[in-house]
This record gives C-alpha cells, sequence and structure tokens, in this order.
C-alpha cells in the first residue's frame, strides 16, 4: 500500500501548452473513431449504414469532451494544476474523470439511436467500461511517449545550460564589470552594487527584493520598482546569476547544498534562513551543474 502511495506521489510533469492539449485531445479523437469504425467492437456490429456517421460522431465528441477536460478545470483551479505540484495521481485523477465524461455524454447520444434501430441497450456502468477499455490505450500510450519526450528535453536543456555557462565563464572573465546599476521602471530611480555582494532577489507585487552582503556577512534590503524579468535581463552575461524560479533570482556561489527530490528542489544557503524553491523546468542534474 505505501508503494502504491509513493508512486502515486511521484511527480508528473502537466504540460499547460495549449497546442499540446490540442494535440493529444486530436489523437485521442481520431484513435477512438478508427478503432471502433474498423474493428466494430461491442455492439457496433449491429451498425451497417450509418458506422461512419456513428463512429465519426463518437471521435468528434471524444476530440472535444478531452479537450475541454485539459483545458477548461486549469483555467479555474490554476494552483492545483500548478506544474510544480502535478503528481502521477493527479493525472490519473484527470483521466478517470475526462473518460468518465466522455462517456456519460456518449452514452447519452446513443440511446437516441437504440430505439430506430432496434439495438441493444446499453446500462450506463457498461458503457463507461467499454468507454475506459477503449480510451485507456491512447491515453497510457501518448502520457508514456509525452513523458520520455519532456524528460529527455530537460536533459538536453542541463546540457545545454551547463556549456553556456562553461562558455560565457571564459569569453567574459575578463569583460564583466563588478558594479552594477538597475534602474527602476520609470528610470527615476536604480540600485548600484557589486555583483560579488549579490546573494538573491525576490519579487515583492510590482517591486523587487535585493539583498546584498555586507562586511560583517549580514544581509542587506534594497528595493526597487522592476521586474524579474528585466532584471533577469540585466544580469544575464553573469553565469553565476540563475532565475531558479519564477519569484527568485540567485548567486549561485552563495548555494551551499540542494534538498527535495524531482518533485520539487530546494536551495540551501548559509546566508539565507529558509530554503528557495526551484522550478520543475531545472533537473538536478543541471542544478548540480549551475552550482559547482
Amino acid at each position: 500500500m505505501k508503494t502504491i502511495s509513493n508512486w502515486l506521489s511521484m511527480p508528473y510533469y502537466f504540460n499547460p501548452n495549449i497546442s499540446f492539449k490540442l494535440k493529444m485531445s486530436f489523437f485521442h479523437g481520431l484513435f477512438i473513431f478508427l478503432f471502433l469504425y474498423i474493428f466494430r467492437p461491442f455492439y457496433l456490429s449491429q451498425f451497417d449504414v450509418i458506422i461512419l456517421e456513428y463512429t465519426l460522431g463518437i471521435g468528434i465528441i471524444a476530440f472535444l469532451g478531452t479537450f475541454i477536460v485539459l483545458y477548461i478545470p486549469a483555467l479555474i483551479f490554476k494552483n492545483y494544476f500548478n506544474e510544480d505540484n502535478w503528481t502521477v495521481g493527479r493525472n490519473i485523477f484527470l483521466m478517470t474523470v475526462g473518460i468518465t465524461f466522455v462517456g456519460v455524454f456518449l452514452w447519452y447520444l446513443g440511446e437516441t439511436y437504440k430505439e430506430p434501430y432496434n439495438l441493444r441497450k446499453l446500462s450506463l456502468f457498461e458503457f463507461l467500461l467499454y468507454t475506459f477499455l477503449v480510451s485507456l490505450i491512447p491515453l497510457t500510450l501518448f502520457i508514456f511517449i509525452n513523458e520520455k519526450n519532456v524528460r529527455e528535453k530537460r536533459k538536453k536543456r542541463a546540457e545545454k545550460i551547463n556549456t553556456h555557462n562553461k562558455l560565457k565563464q571564459q569569453q567574459n572573465k575578463n569583460t564583466l564589470k563588478d558594479t552594477i546599476i538597475i534602474y527602476s521602471e520609470n528610470k527615476k530611480e536604480f540600485i548600484e552594487f557589486n555583483i560579488k555582494n549579490l546573494v538573491y532577489i525576490t519579487s515583492q507585487g510590482n517591486y523587487a527584493s535585493f539583498f546584498l552582503l555586507k562586511d560583517d556577512n549580514d544581509l542587506t534590503e534594497k528595493i526597487l520598482r522592476v521586474t524579474l524579468t528585466k532584471i533577469n535581463k540585466e544580469l544575464e552575461e553573469y553565469s553565476c546569476i540563475i532565475r531558479c524560479h519564477k519569484s527568485y533570482i540567485i548567486n549561485s556561489k552563495f548555494i551551499n547544498d540542494i534538498n527535495g527530490n524531482a518533485r520539487g528542489y530546494l536551495l540551501k544557503s548559509n546566508y539565507i534562513s529558509f530554503k528557495i524553491p526551484v522550478s520543475r523546468s531545472f533537473s538536478k542534474q543541471s542544478l548540480i551543474g549551475l552550482l559547482n
């Protein structure tokens, strides 16, 4: 039981890209249409003239239903569908809800064909069982392929980051300035600091808080009205400066350790009283490479 619980808690990548959701929905609907039209399982052998119309209708509904389940709930329950919190268990639950949703609608649609064509009536439970049997094949295959592709992309991204950082270190070793000036959005205010003293930056609404190391090894905070995106662009040439999370930019030279697992890594520093979260886009391999 504990093994199953651990497996369900394993991290799984929830792809928020709308084109991915459309692609997954399209191939799901296409597979169901072709499977039902070619093999005609269950009661479909009783159809004759309208088999193309009926199976095509099922495929279209499967496509629309899958897309609705993937797209609408993620818009409403953003925290639940956050990719940093997504797990195997949540993905299985979403698949179950989606297949049930589509199955109920198809069962209701199928009832309209039963009387005029004198077809055998199926209970809702029986029809849902058939729906799960047909749908699980393409969904399981697609999810497996997607997970493999994401894992390979993250590995390549880690290698690219490490290679890029090594090149930047070699190219910029003698050209980068130690003193940095970051201007506010309105260009009227600015913060000046030595890059060697920057420990981390975090966002505070429309403001960013810069935490700088003082001579006594304590941190001092400076606040400026500016986005982390703009700051990150200003500091992108400095290989030790990393935007590890949507709310944090860190100086890897002050990071001492990495905690957590693939579900969520945390960065530890002797100068920071808490652990800084890391986006799921970073693998542990890439983090180790960045911190070395």
